[in-house]
């Protein structure tokens, strides 16, 4: 199976719209994984066979997670993702899930964890980080194959990108530990 992974359009539709039109003939599913700020019933949803609530989204039709096909699908912020991956994993683990996809961080990744796949495909809007575009990406299961792609251009990013989002990562993952300790010292 190829699919089309999407987060964090933030309301973005005309970029949401090009990626759809680009790649909707050469992927047999598509998911969106939050934060579109829109209404279930939007037709530029859908295209999209699941659609996961982000911290951006106030449809309560959209669920918080959904797993198919040993496949779990969120957008990231109830697994405080931004922590660590651990909330993740262990719902992976619960629900017999070889892959996790999630959003949330505008940073495309992709990390294996206890043998299984984390993939953020970022923000197709605009991502955090030095080079200031969006990505999305398209996931191959047989074989495994995950890309990630340039919002506009269509160009696969290189690999700098997802070296840097990881360092990126841990940033994020140091500055919130730091800002909880200091929660508690008040």
């Amino acid at each position: 199976m190829k699919y089309l992974i999407v987060s964090d359009p933030h309301m973005e539709n005309t970029i949401l719209q090009n990626v759809i039109s680009h790649e909707q003939d050469h992927v047999d599913t598509m998911f969106c994984l939050g934060d579109t700020s829109l209404k279930a019933s939007d037709p530029l949803l859908a295209p999209f066979r699941l659609v996961v609530r982000g911290n951006h989204d106030y449809d309560d039709h959209f669920p918080y997670t959904i797993t198919y096909n040993q496949i779990l699908l969120a957008h990231g912020h109830t697994y405080k993702v931004y922590y660590s991956y651990d909330m993740l994993l262990k719902a992976a683990k619960e629900n017999h899930c070889q892959i996790v996809l999630h959003g949330h961080t505008h940073v495309p990744t992709h990390q294996i964890i206890e043998g299984i796949h984390f993939i953020n495909p970022g923000s197709v809007m605009i991502n955090r980080g030095s080079y200031g575009f969006g990505t999305y990406a398209i996931l191959e299961t047989n074989p495994f194959a995950i890309h990630f792609y340039h919002h506009t251009t269509f160009e696969e990013v290189k690999p700098e990108i997802l070296e840097e989002g990881l360092q990126t990562l841990e940033e994020f993952k140091k500055l919130t530990s730091a800002f909880e300790a200091r929660k508690l010292t008040r």
